[in-house]
């Protein structure tokens, strides 16, 4: 009870679409009949079937529920438009219907997209959706007449080659345009607009002139093949099926009212039709073909440029702007000396302990955790994060650029570095506390070797500065005498002593406190 309640409530909702498409299938079969050639033999041909490309878009943009709307149009429009037999209108409106389902069914089947940007989409879509499905379009009706009607069998393949090649045309000129309009606007909208207006006015005055004048002018009809192509290649997809479209209303409108304006250049005006039929085919196949090769050598250039910016940014993760500009430019060595730096030491107080209660993973997410909050501090200070080794922190102040402030910089970064690791304990319940090493004077920066290279200091600076941290104090920063008269106007530091340093003796240091108010004030 609940299925039917709930069937019935889908199809209330459906049926307004449902007609809507029926209505749509309808109006545009009875427009067609406007474009039928009574050739000398009385007989109605129509140079392109629209309906064929309207159901096929409709179903490419809405899915196969919306398919009984087919049939009720086409019903509809065979009852009003001929007085054959009940049967006949049966299996017409059934043909009709089966030609999208089977195109939808096929070009899904090979992961078809409807933008038409790539070139194996704009093959599917003609080989699959438009010829094969009016192969067999062609052969139920045609085969259908012979058996049924006084068609003679004699004329079977010309009465089948004119409805295949009205449905393959109709195909590929009217679902090209509906299934990408959508992106066609928008191509429109950032495109110039007295350019796209030119372009329209060149293409209907030249396409009037090659099939709507006085005088037969077919032999000049390549003349629209370059205005056509310009289209594909500015407008993509839609443009290639709007130009191709304008062209063939032009050329149809003329062959239809301009009483044989193709027949001076063929025998008949059955090979009339059959090459003007073939040229716009032949005119949209190329175009379609070209905007879907444009289109995915565009996809295929942003695909490339999103990996060059990912790549850039992958390499400045590691190395500094100026010293990867350099190393793209074929420097395979770099050094750089700078006579006054700044450079930081921090490591983990205890670390061994604590990685001993935690698990692999949790012992890399927590470095993970601690060590981004300092890579988002030396981006703060406008710092250069040098490496990490082990549980040590390096980072330096004054390289790449020289900055005169540098051992200011590297003061804040390292208070701001104990006040984040007071909050971490505080959040995570885990003693987390620093030991610091701060150390100015020259050093050598650069690049060397031709794998896995990093930007790195040396020299006697980066020694020292690392001689503050392993001989420092938890939760301290120590700083040497030349770190501290580059700080002592600004910062309050106290006097630690003279301490025994391995490979340099006793050294007088110094403790980093904070900021002085002063200092600020004067920042200010």
């Amino acid at each position: 009870m609940a299925n039917a309640l709930s069937s019935v409530q889908h199809f209330s909702r459906g049926w307004p679409k449902l007609l809507a498409v029926a209505a749509g299938y309808f109006i545009v079969a009875k427009l067609s009949l406007q474009f039928t050639i009574l050739f000398g033999d009385g007989e109605p041909v129509l140079p392109i079937w629209p309906p064929a490309g309207y159901s096929q878009g409709v179903l490419l943009l809405t899915g196969a529920p919306l398919t009984p709307g087919i049939t009720v149009g086409s019903l509809l429009f065979t009852l009003t438009s001929s007085d054959l037999d009940w049967h006949w209108h049966l299996v017409a409106a059934v043909n009709n219907t089966l030609q999208p389902l089977m195109g939808v069914w096929l070009l899904r089947r090979v992961g078809f997209s409807n933008s038409l940007a790539r070139v194996k989409d704009v093959g599917a879509f003609i080989g699959l959706g438009a010829v094969a499905t009016a192969i067999f379009s062609a052969t139920v009706g045609i085969t259908y007449f012979c058996l049924m009607t006084p068609m003679v069998w004699a004329t079977y393949f010309s009465a089948w080659f004119s409805w295949w090649i009205s449905n393959v045309t109709g195909v590929v000129l009217i679902t090209s345009l509906m299934i990408t309009w959508q992106q066609g606007i928008r191509r429109f909208r950032n495109c110039y607009a007295p350019l796209i207006g030119l372009w329209l006015a060149v293409l209907i005055a030249l396409s009037w002139y090659v099939f709507c004048t006085a005088d037969s002018h077919y032999s000049l009809s390549y003349m629209l093949f370059p205005v056509v192509m310009w289209a594909a290649l500015r407008l993509g997809p839609f443009g290639a099926a709007l130009g191709s479209a304008l062209v063939t209303v032009i050329a149809t409108w003329g062959i239809t009212q301009a009483a044989g304006t193709l027949v001076p250049a063929f025998p008949n005006q059955n090979l009339a039709l059959l090459h003007l039929q073939a040229y716009l085919c032949v005119l949209t196949f190329t175009a379609l073909i070209l905007a879907g090769v444009v289109a995915e050598r565009e996809q295929a250039r942003q695909a490339l440029q999103a990996e060059k910016e990912k790549s850039e940014q992958l390499l400045l993760n590691i190395l500094p702007l100026p010293i990867a500009t350099r190393l793209k430019q074929g420097r395979s060595t770099i050094a750089d000396h700078f006579a006054e730096v700044t450079v930081l030491f921090a490591d983990i107080v205890e670390f061994t302990q604590l990685s001993e209660t935690l698990s692999p993973q949790e012992l890399v997410a927590l470095l993970n955790d601690v060590f981004s909050q300092f890579d988002h501090l030396a981006e703060q200070h406008q710092l250069e994060k040098i490496k990490t080794i082990g549980d040590a922190y390096m980072a330096v102040g004054g390289i790449p650029y020289e900055r005169h402030d540098h051992a200011q910089a590297v003061a804040d970064m390292a208070l701001d570095m104990q006040a984040m690791a007071q909050t971490f304990s505080d959040r995570t319940g885990k003693a987390f506390r620093l030991r610091i090493g701060i150390n100015t004077g020259p050093v050598v920066a650069g690049v060397i070797g031709t794998k896995k290279f990093i930007y790195d200091l040396w020299g006697d600076t980066v020694n020292t500065a690392s001689r503050m941290e392993s001989f420092g104090v938890a939760d301290h920063i120590q700083v040497t005498e030349t770190t501290y008269h580059c700080l002592k106007d600004s910062y309050d530091l106290d006097l630690r002593g003279e301490v025994l340093v391995k490979g340099k003796g006793p050294m007088r240091t110094y403790f980093l406190r904070q900021k002085t108010f002063v200092a600020t004030v004067h920042s200010i």
